[in-house]
């Protein structure tokens, strides 16, 4: 117990102050890699977060076959223009969640229309709403249902999806999901508020205390 409760602390302060997180985060994109390198022509992916479509585009360049979620209009307007029409991508234009429903996406303060790559900071957490910023109406999917639906491997799960992440990643684990996917890299948000701080070091000592060896937290 002592263990945990020193554990959760010391990334809670880790993640909140960005402390070793540069190191961390370039040892995760060599470690990412490398995974791709070791995958195979046809191989599934699946990207959350997909955004303007750099690693949507990366994916298709190897030959993967790749379903790619993003929710914003604009974002996926240019996703579309990156990644012109390729027969491996299966595109939604949708964030996932643990349940099908509509939710807002807030701009972040950074947000101009007039750039796709400002979307980045979009996200459905409402603080993160940049002031006088609009927000957009958009469609959440079920990621889990969506999982389950899939009769084949999943080489590779990319997660960047603003602060969603600890209870989609938590529902993996509880169904034993992880099991069926070789590699997951995921960028964490524990930056944003105290509860994702939180939330966010006792899913590490959750994945440490299981023994799990292929969620990556510290992903670009």
């Amino acid at each position: 117990l002592m263990f945990d409760f020193l554990f959760i602390v010391k990334w809670y302060f880790f993640g909140r102050l960005k402390i070793g997180r540069k190191s961390r985060k370039k040892n995760a994109f060599a470690e990412f890699n490398r995974a791709l390198s070791n995958l195979n022509k046809g191989s599934y992916v699946i990207d959350c977060g997909a955004n303007v479509g750099e690693f949507t585009k990366l994916f298709l360049e190897k030959g993967f076959i790749v379903d790619a979620f993003d929710p914003d209009p604009i974002a996926i307007n240019e996703l579309k223009k990156k990644c012109k029409k390729n027969k491996n991508l299966n595109l939604f234009q949708s964030a996932v969640g643990l349940k099908d429903n509509t939710q807002k996406l807030f701009r972040y303060r950074k947000f101009d229309e007039n750039d796709p790559y400002s979307t980045q900071g979009s996200s459905l957490l409402d603080y993160r709403s940049g002031t006088n910023k609009p927000f957009v109406e958009i469609k959440v999917i079920d990621f889990i249902n969506h999982i389950n639906k899939q009769n084949k491997e999943i080489s590779l799960l990319k997660m960047d999806i603003e602060g969603s992440e600890i209870e989609i990643l938590n529902k993996i684990i509880d169904l034993n999901m992880h099991d069926k996917i070789k590699y997951i890299f995921v960028e964490t948000h524990e930056r944003f508020s105290h509860k994702l701080g939180l939330e966010t070091a006792k899913l590490k000592l959750r994945i440490n205390n299981l023994n799990i060896n292929n969620i990556n937290l510290d992903w670009v």
